[in-house]
């Protein structure tokens, strides 16, 4: 029952503002004429004033409604269109996820600029505990300030997608959907075919036998899509599951160096290392620089999950690259911002990204 009770108070802003926007249309009000009071919307949507409240201030910023002060709300006139312009973008993501993953390049800033050349760009970095409350704040200041806000989610919760579909507020995800969330765009790398790349580089362009699978200690729904297509390409090509360690690690370089030692005295032949981040491919470098083996002759490094600009330490590894640009993803999502606000979002509407893959030590695509 506590379960039902919020997940309906979570979503009444839309909810609402669709019964509103209902009663619009049934009586047949046009721009200028007054819709009713706070405390009025409150008893015909049979909700609390702050309920009510909620959904005005959605309409009033999607360009529906007008609040006039001391004079009431009226319905929009047709210039006041502009006030659905986007006039500030939220990056919302996690500050350690963006310094040690680089998953947010500087061309991608560029391109959402260049397709919202008015809107501000404003960096959220989620806290370590109580997210929910934070991105609850976040949204609650958008919706009662001035201007249209919208919103990026980079590698963000369950509850904060949630949050987000609730809000109204136009929203794109780049990362996959979690399981039971509608309602928002979103943008991914391909991570099937990441797997199948990042599997065939290793196995029939390195001759790679045995196989470590590194994954971060916190995994996404697009990890799941990654490890179910490398564990058929396992099954393909007839891996045996003696010749493959699955391991989950902290981004603790000094933890990802001191497993892997450990794991690398059970393997005998030549070893392909799939690396899901960054941080997992330099401990694994570290690691394998003081073992037996020889970094790119007997053991090979592939780096799957890399979307931001390029870095130094790349040339180690070889891995996965985005075909479009990172200025062409950012383009992309803020068209899709200005078509959220411009014709609302219906659909599994989404984008995955085609990818490459760049041997080590140069800028080659491997065909």
């Amino acid at each position: 029952m506590k379960t039902e009770r919020r997940k309906n108070a979570r979503s009444s802003i839309t909810e609402l503002a669709a019964l509103i926007e209902a009663d619009i249309k049934s009586k047949q009000l046009v721009s200028g004429d007054p819709y009713l009071s706070l405390s009025e919307t409150a008893r015909m949507l049979k909700t609390s004033n702050r309920g009510a409240n909620a959904a005005l201030q959605l309409l009033v910023k999607k360009g529906v409604l007008e609040r006039k002060q001391r004079r009431g709300t009226f319905i929009s006139q047709p210039e006041s269109d502009l006030k659905a312009t986007i006039h500030r973008v939220h990056l919302i993501l996690n500050e350690d996820f963006l310094r040690k993953e680089g998953v947010l390049a500087d061309g991608q800033v560029i391109g959402i600029q260049s397709a919202l050349p008015g809107a501000q760009i404003q960096f959220n970095f989620l806290p370590q505990h109580d997210q929910r409350d934070y991105v609850e704040q976040v949204v609650s200041e958008s919706l009662s300030t001035d201007g249209l806000d919208a919103f990026i989610l980079y590698s963000t919760s369950l509850e904060a997608q949630r949050i987000l579909v609730d809000s109204g507020l136009p929203t794109v995800v780049v990362g996959s959907l979690y399981p039971s969330v509608e309602g928002l765009p979103w943008i991914d790398q391909d991570q099937r075919e990441v797997a199948v790349l990042t599997f065939e580089h290793l196995h029939l362009q390195k001759q790679c036998q045995q196989f470590m699978v590194l994954m971060r200690e916190r995994s996404y729904p697009g990890d799941y899509l990654f490890l179910d297509s490398l564990q058929e390409c396992f099954q393909r090509y007839h891996i045996p599951p003696k010749n493959v360690i699955h391991r989950a690690l902290p981004s603790d370089h000094l933890a990802i160096q001191a497993e892997i030692a450990r794991l690398l005295s059970r393997f005998d032949g030549k070893i392909g290392i799939i690396a899901r981040s960054m941080p997992l491919g330099n401990g694994a470098r570290d690691a394998v620089s003081r073992s037996s083996f020889v970094l790119n002759q007997n053991l090979h490094i592939m780096v799957s999950n890399v979307f931001g600009k390029e870095r130094e330490e790349l040339k180690y590894f070889s891995y996965i690259r985005p075909c479009p640009t990172a200025e062409e993803v950012g383009s992309y999502i803020g068209g899709v911002l200005k078509q959220f606000v411009k014709d609302g979002f219906a659909g599994d509407q989404h984008w995955q990204v085609s990818v490459k893959v760049i041997d080590v030590g140069t800028d080659e695509e491997i065909a």
